[in-house]
């Protein structure tokens, strides 16, 4: 059972975990009229939002350590689970059973919310997750934008399910107290921006921790027939793509504070906790030699993520200030 549990790869399903209850309570809820106006979705159905979201993401690190375990021989000998500590059958089921169960519970959750359309996200993700193992890992870029936009639906699905459940319940009230059309509209426009923005920022930052995988899991890659960057377009393209994406990255951060926050706080999070940490991502990236020196850069560009996240808990009380 532990070496099954390890397959799921545990701290990036608390990652997850983190990343929606942050987006709800912290982001969501911090921008909201204060003392004026409360979450909709009821307690219940997020819980089976995030459990549903967590199986699938499980499922998928299952079913991809399932189809990889030619490449982790190569990679990581020492870390290869499925086919050594548990079965190739008993990986298999498990990923049918966490996908199954995520599937009823995403389809609750959304009936729940009164849009039963919004069950198509667990479905794609499933599929997308199947697909990406058995094929689109093995193609040019199609494999990285498509985990980093599984990547983004996590924050994304918080919003799909809140904010318009916000808009029907307050949008009439707000209305009819005499509070401007412009003004209602702005209101539940900066819900969506902050949603929306996170969003882009984990397809973004994901696109760059692919990117460094990639070139840690060369090796293995290209023993298995894979066409990521590094092996298609060499080393040097895949250090500049990392390089530039992470400039890009920071730059829009640095935009975003000094044209709508300015505060001292922001200033220290999104220059040491966010910016610093990429570039010196990037830095290790562009200048490491061997596959431990790509983990680490993955790691480090993970800790920039993860800061960048709970700073969103900050949000709220800043802009409200």
């Amino acid at each position: 059972m532990r070496a099954f549990i390890a397959l799921t790869r545990p701290l990036n399903l608390l990652i997850i975990v983190l990343t929606m209850v942050t987006m709800r309570y912290g982001l969501l809820r911090g921008l909201l009229w204060p003392d004026a106006h409360t979450l909709q979705q009821d307690l219940p159905a997020f819980v089976a939002l995030v459990l549903s979201t967590v199986l699938i993401a499980a499922a998928g690190n299952v079913i991809n350590d399932y189809f990889d375990t030619r490449i982790d021989r190569i990679n990581k000998p020492n870390d290869v689970i499925v086919g050594r500590t548990v079965k190739r059958r008993v990986a298999m089921a498990g990923h049918l059973v966490l996908s199954g169960v995520g599937l009823l519970l995403g389809a609750w959750a959304a009936w729940r919310a009164g849009s039963p359309r919004l069950a198509l996200i667990p479905a794609f993700a499933i599929g997308a997750l199947w697909t990406y193992s058995t094929t689109f890992k093995r193609r040019l870029f199609i494999g990285n934008g498509l985990v980093a936009t599984l990547t983004a639906l996590v924050p994304l699905t918080v919003g799909l399910y809140e904010v318009p459940l916000l808009e029907l319940r307050y949008a009439p009230e707000l209305l009819g107290s005499g509070v401007p059309v412009e003004a209602t509209e702005g209101y539940f426009k900066l819900l969506w921006s902050g949603i929306v923005l996170y969003t882009v920022f984990a397809f973004a930052t994901t696109l760059v921790r692919e990117l460094q995988k990639d070139m840690a899991d060369v090796r293995g890659d290209e023993a298995d027939g894979c066409r990521t960057v590094p092996i298609v377009l060499g080393m040097k393209w895949a250090r500049a793509l990392v390089v530039f994406y992470s400039i890009c990255i920071c730059m829009a951060a640095w935009f975003l504070y000094r044209r709508y926050l300015g505060d001292t706080l922001s200033f220290w999070v999104i220059t040491f906790g966010v910016i610093a940490p990429m570039l010196v991502s990037a830095w290790m990236s562009a200048t490491a030699t061997e596959r431990e020196g790509h983990v680490l850069a993955g790691n480090v560009m993970k800790a920039a993520m993860v800061v960048a996240i709970a700073y969103a808990w900050l949000l709220g009380p800043i802009l409200h200030a």
